[in-house]
């Protein structure tokens, strides 16, 4: 046998060898893979955001399997697709409610002007952690964008007036930006709501007022324009729980201008445009005209059935 041959067929025989001690292994530690993790990681978006709880979609998919997951708790999902995870699990799902984040304040540097001047970490929570921050209200939008550094979707733009604003069509409700602010100014609000308080001050009215002039007082005149409004203390918020539709005049009762209607301004448009705001407050003014003159014909009206009732007395 040649020098050449030998180390051929020694070769050739530690490849046997290692082969058959792979078949063996393959077979001894063979771990069955659940058919359906694999359906549950294809059909689930990829988007890897978090929103779920879990360490991306393949976490989320293997705690679906396991039974430790719901499946209408991936945002940007939405109810579709917890529709075909019941259908994989075999499961009944719940009624999804489409989420999307809302920046709670317009308290631009007009509004809410600064009471210093920050130079430091251009974050939010570097900011806020500085003495309270460097607005004069302490409640209020930084606007340094650690909300939309955590955004994954890119449905957060940071306005000229240093205001972060939400894109509805944009976001996913994954939350991220909810866990990313030091004020706990964003939350999570039903996509469908159209209507909202955008102020989260809790403080009295003489106080929200020396720091900002469109955050809420506490009036309660919303409230008495629907019970869909709700307060919290001297904070009036929109009531979720609460159905019915919030009546389009209700906004114009707010003296500061808080409450925000989708159904006649784009959230971008009123955070960054004055023009919405010279409207709005046009039609504001109507409004509190029409009401007075309804009030005084009702009035009117009452005093006239009282005279009438005196006069068929008499008769």
């Amino acid at each position: 046998m040649t020098p050449v041959i030998l180390p051929v067929i020694v070769l050739s025989g530690l490849g046997l060898v290692m082969a058959a001690l792979l078949a063996v292994a393959r077979k001894v530690f063979y771990v069955e893979v659940d058919e359906r993790l694999e359906k549950l990681v294809d059909i689930l978006p990829g988007a890897n955001c978090g929103g779920c709880g879990f360490p991306g979609c393949s976490g989320y998919a293997a705690a679906l399997v396991g039974g430790s997951a719901k499946p209408t708790i991936c945002p940007p999902g939405g109810a579709d697709l917890a529709e075909e995870i019941g259908s994989i699990l075999g499961v009944e799902v719940e009624e999804v409610v489409p989420q999307v984040a809302l920046v709670a304040c317009a308290g631009n540097p007009q509004s809410a002007p600064e009471r210093s001047t920050y130079i430091g970490i251009s974050t939010c929570e570097a900011a806020h952690l500085t003495a309270g921050g460097f607005k004069s209200c302490t409640f209020g939008c930084l606007g340094l964008g650690s909300c939309a550094v955590a955004c994954p979707f890119d449905a957060i733009v940071m306005t000229d007036n240093h205001l972060a604003v939400v894109i509805p069509e944009l976001c996913n409700g994954c939350g991220n930006c909810v866990a990313a602010c030091p004020r706990k100014i964003i939350k999570l609000v039903p996509a469908a709501e159209p209507v909202h308080v955008l102020c989260i001050n809790p403080q009295k009215a003489k106080l929200v007022k020396a720091v900002c002039s469109v955050g809420c007082t506490g009036c309660k005149l919303c409230a008495k324009q629907s019970k869909r409004f709700a307060m919290t203390g001297a904070l009036a918020q929109v009531d979720p729980t609460v159905p019915g539709e919030i009546p389009s005049h209700a906004p114009y009762a707010c003296p500061q201008g808080t409450i925000f209607d989708s159904r006649r301004y784009k959230v971008l448009d009123w955070i960054t445009m004055p023009a919405c705001r010279e409207e709005h407050e046009i039609l504001t003014a109507e409004w509190k005209k029409a009401e007075k003159e309804r009030k005084a014909a009702a009035k009117a009206k009452k005093a006239q059935k009282a005279k009438d009732v005196a006069r068929e007395g008499v008769r």
